[in-house]
């Protein structure tokens, strides 16, 4: 059995349908973006996957052209607890698929007048009950545990909210083309696959790296190694991948580009990686693609590649050992 017959890849295939589906229909963007305009702070946060979307957004929030509140991407957590200072003006924008992640649904059942956002794909949940607006995505199919469709919609809806809140027609220009973006780039994952992870052995610890969204992608690839592959990884700052993240590498280890190549942080951090005996490798985007789409346009490569490595070292992809534990724990939320 190899990557394309898992469930995985089966909901890795259906991404770009449900991605025009979510951008189509823009469920409570309006809505959401009024509560939102003219806030002093939008603070994002979320768990895991939802979190790295937050990040996400944050990021590609400081290349936007429109102007609005500054975004704060905070992990719920941090958000959750007492000592965590809300300011005057706040808003929240909390990401969840699932809407029944309990700290994220504490967190706005705690809100009271703060106006807060639910990002997610259940229009029934929890979350979308306790917040003043929801912005609702949709998943075609999720047959494994780890959220490929989820993460992509998740993070294209935030990015149309932000474009409604500061009117940034660039960026309503450029999700227009998300969705062939990721056609190309399930396609693109493929082809890669085929000529890239034949011969690659399974590596005792990982590093991914990327600059600007591409960060962001970085470490929802770490995520991907450790939950699915089994493999101790860290995802990092293109800079930090060059200096305080090479320093634990060794021979055998794996780091993962997400820059394109010819950026010159990311070669250079390619080279040194590699002079400290790591066994390097790129993970492909989308050629002439916007690279805030990088969150998007690598998840392919990136869930092929954590699929081979995990299949290569006997794991179960779609259902790994620690999913009844996780639930337990994270959807305490009724």
């Amino acid at each position: 059995m190899g990557y394309l017959e898992t469930g995985l890849w089966a909901d890795v295939r259906e991404l770009p349908a449900a991605l025009d589906a979510t951008l189509e229909a823009a469920e409570g963007v309006a809505e959401a973006a009024r509560l939102l305009r003219g806030r002093e702070r939008i603070v994002a946060t979320g768990n895991g996957a939802a979190y790295y979307v937050a990040h996400a957004l944050w990021l590609a929030s400081l290349e936007s052209a429109g102007a609005g509140p500054p975004i704060v991407a905070v992990p719920c957590g941090i958000a959750v607890r007492e000592q965590f200072r809300w300011q005057p003006g706040d808003a929240v924008l909390a990401v969840s698929s699932s809407g029944r992640f309990r700290d994220v649904v504490e967190i706005a059942e705690r809100a009271g007048e703060r106006p807060c956002v639910a990002l997610t794909a259940s229009a029934d949940s929890p979350l979308a009950a306790a917040s003043s607006a929801a912005v609702v995505q949709h998943v075609f199919g999720q047959r494994a545990v780890t959220h490929t469709q989820a993460v992509a919609g998740a993070y294209a809806s935030g990015l149309a909210l932000w474009a409604a809140v500061t009117g940034d027609e660039e960026l309503t220009a450029l999700l227009a083309g998300s969705v062939a973006a990721a056609e190309a780039a399930v396609t693109g994952a493929e082809v890669w696959a085929a000529e890239a992870l034949d011969a690659l052995a399974i590596p005792p610890a990982a590093v991914a790296a990327g600059g600007g969204t591409a960060w962001a992608a970085a470490v929802e690839l770490a995520l991907m190694l450790k939950e699915i592959s089994r493999i101790p990884a860290e995802g990092v700052e293109t800079r930090e991948g060059a200096t305080s993240a090479m320093f634990g590498l060794d021979r055998g280890h794996l780091m993962v580009s997400l820059d394109a190549e010819g950026d010159p942080l990311g070669d250079e951090a390619v080279r040194l990686c590699a002079a400290a005996g790591a066994t390097t490798l790129r993970l492909p985007g989308v050629a002439g693609v916007d690279s805030r789409l990088t969150p998007i346009t690598t998840l392919p490569a990136a869930s092929a590649l954590a699929a081979e490595l995990a299949l290569a070292g006997g794991h179960e992809v779609d259902r790994p050992s620690w999913t009844d534990a996780y639930y337990e724990t994270a959807r305490s939320a009724t």
